[in-house]
């Protein structure tokens, strides 16, 4: 804020934290505006109904979970992603690539028995999602059915020899990747 009240954009004073988280959100609406994808609603239905396990790794700030009840009427947790599983940067000090997020969902999963190699963990980067999600050893599946937000990063040498295990254009795909 300084340094935009020095370019004269905003007046120099103290801003209130809410005020700052205000913007945040604001900013981050316009820089990069978020929706649901066709099919989500379908997709989690289906997978809930089957009993599954569903968690979330994200790069994730103040204001991300407030977006399942902004956009789809319901917490994280009503559409089936248990509270445990969750994983947000901003709450753990570090972001995806980093492996220590995968890590911890690693250890959360094996103690309720459930082995990484059992996991399918769906994503839209190769770097981000793909690399440290098999480097944990989950299943992985590249969602390509949005162009953009998909990040392939061809020619990115830490991508060499990395492959998901299945791509995705459509989450209705999903289910029928899924073994009960």
């Amino acid at each position: 804020m300084r340094e935009l009240a020095r370019r004269g954009v905003v007046e120099e004073r103290s801003f209130e934290r809410a005020e700052l988280e205000r913007l945040a959100v604001e900013y981050e609406a316009r820089a990069n505006p978020v929706w649901p994808m066709p099919g989500l609603r379908a997709c989690l239905g289906s997978l809930t109904e089957k009993g599954l396990l569903l968690g979330i790794i994200s790069n994730g700030q103040f204001y991300t979970q407030e977006l399942f009840p902004a956009l789809l009427g319901q917490r994280a947790e009503f559409w089936g992603f248990d509270s445990e599983l969750q994983y947000y940067s901003y709450q753990h000090g570090r972001a995806k690539p980093a492996p220590e997020l995968y890590e911890m969902a690693a250890r959360a999963l094996r103690r309720r028995g459930v082995k990484p190699a059992e996991v399918l963990y769906a994503g839209n980067d190769m770097l981000n999602d793909i690399r440290p999600a098999r480097a944990a050893g989950f299943r992985t599946a590249l969602f390509a059915g949005d162009a953009r937000s998909l990040r392939l990063r061809q020619g990115d040498p830490q991508l060499d020899g990395i492959s998901p295990d299945v791509v995705l254009t459509a989450l209705a795909q999903l289910d029928g990747c899924i073994l009960t």
